[in-house]
């Protein structure tokens, strides 16, 4: 395992430039060099920081109207989907030909509980930006179903795609999607169960119903997409992120791991995070 220092890391306003999409607020942005990830960028607010990442996606449709897109749900996610729902509509930019994929979904649950990525993701992105249903890749993590075929199946569909965006922000641990601390840097789509610290976020301090298993993306399917967002807007993950982007490399932070392919993310998070991330 490697790890890094952080504290002659350079910071600086960037100009607009193809990292910073154009007409977004350049004297507000600061980004943070890093010598393993393609960019840092910090914004003073979560709206902002939701929106610089919603920036960077529909930057992307808009070059590559039928791009492949792997949605998160949970708060930060849904944070940048709002942001992307709403520019998109105040711009006319069509999501029509977008193919959109679950990063990972609860299992087992039905399609039409709270608790369920798939509802969420149809009630606040694919209804209201219009895609149609052939372009909905989801994780069909119903009772009764067999949960390690379900895996087996999405993953052979994700590999007939060439995913150009994954939308990842950061939780308990560093896990990414629901791929917990120890999970194995070559894993693929699989059923797995979630970790404690995992079970009592989403039971205890969220008060859902959810279930202690999921179905998600494997890292090494992640890591296969040909961009990264990695954002962090709670506080409740700037250590998780601070060894993420600084700590030992390693699948006990499964975020570290985004590292060995930096030349594909850009971390995405607020003023308060990084306080702590280079304090």
């Amino acid at each position: 395992m490697t790890a890094i220092s952080y504290e002659r890391l350079e910071v600086h306003f960037p100009l607009e430039n193809e990292r910073v999409p154009k007409g977004f607020w350049k004297d507000r942005v600061k980004e943070i060099s890093h010598p393993e990830l393609k960019a840092v960028f910090v914004l003073p607010t979560r709206p902002e920081a939701a929106r610089f990442a919603a920036e960077k996606i529909l930057e992307l449709v808009q070059n590559k109207p039928d791009a492949a897109i792997t949605w998160p749900s949970g708060n930060q996610g849904n944070d940048v989907i709002d942001a992307v729902v709403s520019l998109s509509k105040e711009r006319n930019i069509s999501f029509e030909q977008v193919h959109c994929f679950h990063l990972d979904e609860y299992f087992p649950i039905d399609p039409e509980a709270p608790e369920s990525f798939r509802k969420n993701l149809r009630e606040r992105l694919f209804v209201p930006l219009n895609i149609p249903a052939d372009h909905i890749h989801e994780i069909p993590a119903n009772p009764g179903s067999n949960g390690e075929e379900v895996a087996r199946q999405y993953e052979a569909l994700i590999s007939q795609y060439d995913i150009d965006l994954v939308l990842h922000p950061i939780g308990p641990d560093g896990h990414m999607a629901f791929d917990e601390a120890g999970t194995p840097r070559d894993s693929v789509t699989h059923l797995t169960p979630l970790s404690e610290k995992t079970v009592h976020r989403d039971r205890v301090i969220r008060k859902l119903n959810s279930p202690d298993h999921a179905i998600t993306q494997g890292i090494q399917t992640i890591l296969n997409a040909k961009r990264i967002l990695f954002v962090n807007f709670s506080p409740d993950y700037k250590e998780d992120m601070k060894q993420s982007l600084f700590g030992p490399i390693g699948e006990h932070n499964p975020s570290s791991l985004l590292r060995t392919q930096g030349h594909k993310v850009e971390a995405i998070i607020t003023q308060e995070i990084a306080n702590h991330v280079l304090g």
